[in-house]
């Protein structure tokens, strides 16, 4: 359930996200701190302390990868046409699967340089949040 005011908690979420960190600010911790600042709800608990690419790759791989780690902490996935601002998205990115938040009729991604924004038309899967 999302909480009162939780545009504008989103909003302030997106608009603190710095450049891409492993553990911190890497595409799932991204999207758990934007989903957290919608529900109140710490969705990165299970997944916290690692701080590196083969740290994060042990991680993902214990929960099924990126869409593992969605359909466990955000649920069943829908379709990408049913997707409302704030909800958790899956998009192709280079040669691997990023989560990302759809904020209309695009999905903010973190980057190494920080957010950037890509058509919904990218979006594999979503979940709400």
């Amino acid at each position: 359930m999302r909480l009162d005011g939780w545009e504008s908690k989103m909003s302030q979420a997106l608009e603190e996200t710095g450049a891409f960190e492993w553990g911190t600010n890497d595409c799932c911790m991204f999207v758990f701190r934007v989903a957290e600042a919608i529900t109140g709800i710490d969705y990165a608990k299970p997944y916290r302390g690692y701080k590196t690419s083969k740290g994060a790759a042990r991680r993902l791989l214990k929960y099924g990868g990126v869409e593992g780690v969605a359909n466990n902490s955000f649920g069943e996935s829908k379709k990408t046409l049913l997707a409302k601002r704030g909800d958790a998205v899956l998009v192709k990115s280079n040669d691997d699967l990023a989560l990302g938040v759809c904020v209309g009729d695009k999905i903010a991604v973190v980057t190494e340089t920080g957010l950037v924004l890509i058509s919904m038309r990218e979006a594999i899967n979503a979940w709400s949040i």
